[in-house]
């Protein structure tokens, strides 16, 4: 199983990354799981013009990043909420990129915020969005409020109390992303 995380802020000093660094040691964890993070902040896509198929001149970053994209099974597009929605960086890649790449993937829902509704707002939207992409919304979402009591710069967890949610969202994640890809490769087989 490949999963790939979607780290979407970009702005300097940013809190929600560090959630991204703890559940990629999680899944790295789990047999039979890889897991890269696709960190929109080092990946500088261009402004959506036109889609990526169509882009007659593509950067570097937009190759390597569609790279990525094609070689997930699942991903996890992890946000912090701007102004009761997710981030403008997550937006303009699902816009760049064709629905190829994420139609009939497992998509989780990752929302950070450093109060304590946890972005759900923005959550309840990327339902919409990735409903709109054709993948498939995980139903256990990630909500993560206060995230500066909860995890360190480098992604370690402060508070032990959070491990189960954080359990249950990998746990939960992970079962769908193998039914799924499970299912392709049964439709694959008889093909």
């Amino acid at each position: 199983m490949k999963v790939l995380i979607i780290s979407s802020s970009t702005r300097k000093g940013r809190t929600s990354h560090r959630v991204a660094l703890h559940l990629a040691n999680r899944f790295n964890g789990v047999a039979g799981v890889e897991v890269r993070i696709l960190d929109l902040m080092e990946h500088k896509l261009p402004m959506f013009e036109e889609v990526y198929v169509r882009d007659e001149n593509p950067t570097v970053a937009a190759k390597e990043v569609a790279g990525m994209l094609n070689w997930a099974d699942s991903m996890v597009f992890l946000t912090p909420e701007y102004n009761g929605t997710y981030a403008p960086a997550l937006k303009n890649l699902v816009d760049y990129y064709n629905k190829t790449e994420f139609i009939k993937k497992a998509i989780g829902i990752v929302t950070v915020s450093t109060g304590a509704l946890a972005g759900m707002r923005s959550a309840v939207q990327m339902q919409n969005l990735i409903a709109a992409l054709f993948g498939y919304v995980a139903p256990y979402m990630l909500p993560v409020g206060n995230v500066t009591d909860k995890f360190e710069e480098d992604g370690t967890l402060k508070l032990p109390l959070f491990e189960n949610s954080v359990h249950n969202f990998v746990s939960e994640f992970l079962w769908l992303a193998d039914a799924i890809v499970a299912k392709k490769e049964l439709a694959a087989a008889a093909a």
